[in-house]
């Protein structure tokens, strides 16, 4: 339906956020490489430390797209 991602391509690490009284998150990034997210998350925490966000990793574990499921 969207064509083929290529592997090297998928974004699997996912910065998301959520403000210190809430319940739920917000998707802010996805990065490639997870050294890039946490340099993205430091940055974005010293930005706005008075806002009172919270910043979270979410790493994709699991691969369903292409018609083949991937583990890894």
């Amino acid at each position: 339906m969207f064509g083929k991602v290529k592997e090297e391509d998928v974004k699997r690490y996912i910065v998301m956020y959520r403000g210190k009284f809430s319940e739920n998150f917000y998707t802010d990034r996805a990065f490639k490489k997870v050294e890039d997210a946490d340099e993205y998350a430091k940055l974005m925490k010293k930005q706005e430390e008075k806002d009172g966000h919270e910043y979270f990793l979410f790493e994709q574990s699991k691969h369903y797209g292409n018609g083949e499921e991937k583990n890894g």
